[in-house]
């Protein structure tokens, strides 16, 4: 410690809890959609573009097992998601504004529900009835992408992972050569941590929760749930805040 350090204020950490069990629980919600939509209703990821994008080029290159130009709606319908949060960015200050777009999400995905109605087995809805839900469920993901953006100083994503496997990376190399040891750490612990959380929200769409008939509903409930947690005390997850 230098003299010029002495009696200087420590610096405060961002608090981790509130803004984590967000990030986590939408991170979960993600995956579950991701899973029972791609195999029960629509054979698209409305979430995980990456795969999507995969999709569609194998679409455009003849794969006749490609999902065809659906990819290509999700993809749209997630930028549209984005572009829609934004605007809405502009329209509402302060530290409600994530509890306002998880509001606008859970309208999406009421409406998706109003299409589809209870699910059974595995049908992929085709036809414009399916290119509208694609579209709206999608755009539910892209919404939900600016309602958690940073947790503790670490930039997260609840709606995408490779990006965070690759940061993941970076970080394990600087704590191996021992750059911001524990500056590092913290940051490797929340990102290993949102990412399994969407691998187990996958792993439970495939399970039979995601089998449930109403299995949409049960992921709109949670975001839901959350919304009203983050309306009532937005001082609480105010760290997860998109601002």
């Amino acid at each position: 410690m230098t003299p010029s350090d002495v009696g200087a204020p420590q610096a405060t950490r961002p608090r981790l809890g509130p803004a984590l069990v967000v990030a986590v629980l939408l991170a979960g919600i993600t995956g579950f959609v991701d899973a029972v939509a791609f195999d029960r209703f629509l054979g698209v990821f409305p979430a995980n573009q990456s795969g999507n994008a995969v999709f569609l080029g194998t679409s455009i290159g003849g794969s006749t097992t490609s999902t065809g130009w659906q990819s290509g709606v999700s993809m749209a319908g997630f930028a549209l998601g984005i572009v829609a949060a934004e605007l809405l960015r502009r329209r509402v200050r302060g530290a409600r504004f994530g509890a306002w777009l998880l509001a606008a999400e859970v309208v999406l995905f009421a409406v998706a529900i109003a299409i589809t109605g209870p699910i059974d087995g595995v049908h992929i809805i085709g036809g414009v009835e399916g290119y509208v839900l694609i579209v709206l469920i999608s755009m539910a993901m892209g919404v939900q992408t600016l309602v958690v953006r940073h947790v503790a100083g670490t930039a997260v994503a609840t709606t995408y992972q490779t990006g965070a496997i690759a940061r993941m990376g970076a970080a394990v190399t600087r704590v191996v050569s021992r750059e911001s040891r524990l500056r590092e750490e913290g940051e490797l612990a929340v990102l290993v941590l949102v990412l399994a959380a969407y691998v187990g929200g996958a792993a439970v769409g495939a399970a039979p929760p995601g089998e449930w008939r109403w299995a949409l509903a049960l992921a709109a409930g949670v975001v839901a749930a959350t919304a009203v947690v983050y309306f009532a005390a937005p001082e609480w997850v105010v760290s997860a805040s998109a601002e």
